[in-house]
C-alpha cells in the first residue's frame, strides 16, 4: 500500500486556513479519497475541532502547545497511529498559526515523510499584507521558502495595490513558487486541484 500524500495548510492566525482545509477535506471525501486531519490547537477548546466533527470528519488534536515544537513527539505518535489503523489516501494537517513552519518538518520526517513527500500550502491573506510586511516579515522570511504553492486568498475584498503588494512580497522570498489566488468561499475544482497535486 502506498504511503498517504500529506499536505500542510501554514499560513498566519486568521488567513483562511481551517476553511480551506475543510474544502479540501470536503472535496477529497467527493473524490471517495480517505482522509486524516490533524489540527493543532492552542487552547482547551477547541472550536475548529467542532466544526469538523459536525461535518463528519474525525480530528486528531493536540493540544496545550505547538505540535511542530513541545509536542513533536505527540505529532509524530499521532501519525504512526493513522498510518497504522486506517488506509489513507491523505492525511492534512493544520499546524498552529504562530508556528515557525519550518520546525514541523523533523517530526514529519522522523514520521517516515521526506520533505519531498510533503506538499506545504501557504496561505497569505492579501488584506492583511501590510500589517505582515511591517510586523511580521520574519515569519515571512521563514514560511514562503518552503511553500510549494502560495495560496493568496480573499481576493474578492481585497483592493489592487493589496493583491499586488502580496505579489510582490511573495515573489520577494520565493520567486519561483506557484501562486494561487483565490476567495475560499468560492473555489474551483481546479483550484483545489492544483492546490493539492502531489509530483
Amino acid at each position: 500500500m502506498n504511503d498517504p500524500k500529506l499536505i500542510l495548510f501554514t499560513g498566519f492566525l486568521g488567513s483562511g486556513k481551517t476553511s480551506l482545509l475543510l474544502e479540501s477535506a470536503k472535496y477529497l471525501a467527493e473524490k471517495d479519497k480517505r482522509c486524516a486531519i490533524i489540527v493543532n490547537e492552542v487552547g482547551e477548546i477547541g472550536i475548529d475541532n467542532l466544526q469538523m466533527k459536525k461535518m463528519g470528519y474525525d480530528v486528531w488534536e493536540i493540544f496545550g502547545g505547538c505540535i511542530c515544537c513541545t509536542l513533536a513527539m505527540s505529532l509524530e505518535e499521532t501519525i504512526t497511529q493513522l498510518m497504522t489503523d486506517f488506509q489513507l489516501d491523505y492525511i492534512l494537517i493544520e499546524p498552529s498559526g504562530a508556528a515557525d513552519p519550518s520546525a514541523i518538518y523533523p517530526p514529519l520526517e522522523h514520521s517516515g515523510f521526506r520533505k519531498e513527500k510533503i506538499r506545504n500550502v501557504f496561505i497569505l491573506d492579501s488584506t492583511r499584507v501590510d500589517m505582515f510586511e511591517a510586523v511580521l516579515e520574519p515569519y515571512l522570511a521563514t514560511s514562503i521558502p518552503l511553500a510549494d504553492v502560495v495560496v493568496i486568498n480573499k481576493i474578492d475584498v481585497a483592493s489592487p495595490g493589496e493583491l499586488e503588494k502580496s505579489d510582490m512580497i511573495i515573489r520577494k522570498y520565493n520567486q519561483t513558487v506557484p501562486l494561487l489566488k483565490i476567495n475560499v468561499n468560492e473555489l474551483s475544482e481546479n483550484q483545489i486541484n492544483e492546490m493539492l497535486k502531489h509530483d
